[in-house]
């Protein structure tokens, strides 16, 4: 007998489907760079929508959800003053933000009995993952190089090829272990021994991402991220709380942290650090000028891509500015101001005391505090924390965990 239409079109049944769609995408997604993981936990959410659960929780929101709502709202009111006018940063913060936040709700709905199909299509999308990811790590790219040569039409003479290639795979390796940690962790606690062999040989495949395409922040991330997975074995929802707070703090107090440390390093701190990591003491410095310029409303969401200047550092052109302060804090503080930080912090500080509520197991903690860490030590060094595509990247690593939960 065939099973009825209003079964097929369950919220269990369409979490199930779509889950599989989208590792399916995320095996091309990720190594070509993440771009389009933003569409992926997008399209996820809205085929898996879990309409009831939402309802449930709107009838009488948490005090997390009206305080993630005036975030965003608050953010996408200061576009009315900002100096960037093109409204794709914003719409897309203002739109997309709640299915991304509808990702994990949405796979926690797969039932018990599915979850076994569920964890096998995540794990054979990590596998393939890091397989070609590992090939563009030993080979120096050849694959995205060649992309780049032969479909996007890249001159052969161009200096900056080799540049194009590990930005594009140094951003797609951060889903990548986030997603890699979280496989690790799954394999290693069945406590069978081909299956911690696995574990061990994706251990080993991650580091080796972390440490290939130019990038120090996926290293510093994955570091971050062991250690924080290390201290949820053994205090799980203390761990969580503490990163959230953490993150929080840093969110508010992020102009005066950086403002002594930059006034405590002086100049002769930076010329003596790779270029890469002088230009950003350059960046920070002068995002907290212009934050103090509009310290209490900011200049608007996505004015850091206007109001950038250019200098010279070593002898070459750089942009003080580049197209954001490559810091969450800061960035939040410049675009949004006192009001904005405040309401972030003021969310994450309202999520991590929701977990004084909740028992999760340390499996489960350690997959998230793992996917957490990894995506805030990127965005505090790394990648504008407006970014839809990490948030993607965040929203299905978080989902994996769920999937990947113990049995209860």
């Amino acid at each position: 007998m065939k099973p009825a239409l209003h079964v097929l079109a369950s919220e269990q049944n369409r979490a199930l489907w779509a889950w599989l769609g989208t590792m399916l995408l995320c095996i091309f997604m990720i190594p070509a760079g993440g771009l389009g993981l933003a569409a992926a936990a997008g399209l996820f959410a809205l085929a898996a929508l879990p309409l009831h659960t939402l309802v449930t929780h709107l009838r009488k929101p948490e005090l997390v959800t009206l305080l993630a709502i005036a975030t965003i709202a608050w953010s996408a009111i200061s576009y009315t003053w900002s100096a960037y006018r093109d409204p794709d940063e914003v719409l897309k913060l203002a739109l997309l933000t709640p299915f991304f936040i509808l990702v994990p709700v949405a796979a926690a709905q797969i039932r018990p009995a599915d979850l076994t199909l569920a964890r096998a299509a995540f794990l054979m999308c990590v596998a393939s993952i890091l397989s070609l990811m590992a090939i563009e790590a030993i080979t120096g790219g050849d694959l995205t190089r060649s992309y780049k040569l032969d479909v996007e039409g890249y001159d052969p003479a161009r200096t900056d090829i080799n540049i194009r290639v590990d930005l594009v795979l140094s951003r797609g390796a951060m889903p990548a272990i986030m997603l890699a940690g979280i496989a690790a962790i799954l394999l290693w606690s069945h406590r069978i021994r081909t299956l911690q062999v696995m574990a061990a040989l994706a251990a080993i495949l991650t580091v080796l991402l972390a440490l290939a395409f130019s990038v120090q922040a996926n290293a510093a991330a994955l570091a971050a991220a062991v250690i924080v997975a290390a201290c949820c074995c053994k205090w799980p929802m203390a761990t969580l709380r503490l990163v959230l707070a953490g993150f929080a703090v840093l969110i508010l107090t992020g102009p005066l942290l950086f403002a002594g440390l930059l006034t405590i390093m002086g100049p002769e701190f930076g010329q003596a650090l790779p270029m890469s990591w002088e230009w950003r003491l350059e960046i920070w410095n002068f995002a907290l000028e212009k934050i103090a310029q509009a310290p209490l409303a900011g200049h608007g969401i996505g004015a850091s891509r206007v109001l950038g200047e250019t200098t010279s550092l070593r002898g070459h052109s750089i942009s003080l500015l580049p197209l954001h302060a490559h810091n969450a804090s800061l960035t939040v503080w410049l675009e949004t101001g006192l009001i904005g930080a405040g309401l972030l912090s003021a969310t994450l500080i309202a999520l991590a005391a929701t977990l004084r509520r909740i028992a999760l197991a340390p499996r489960l903690a350690m997959m998230l505090g793992f996917a957490i860490t990894v995506w805030a030590v990127n965005v505090f060094f790394s990648y504008g924390i407006w970014q839809e595509w990490h948030h993607g990247a965040l929203a299905l690593a978080i989902a994996a965990a769920f999937i990947s939960r113990p049995a209860p």
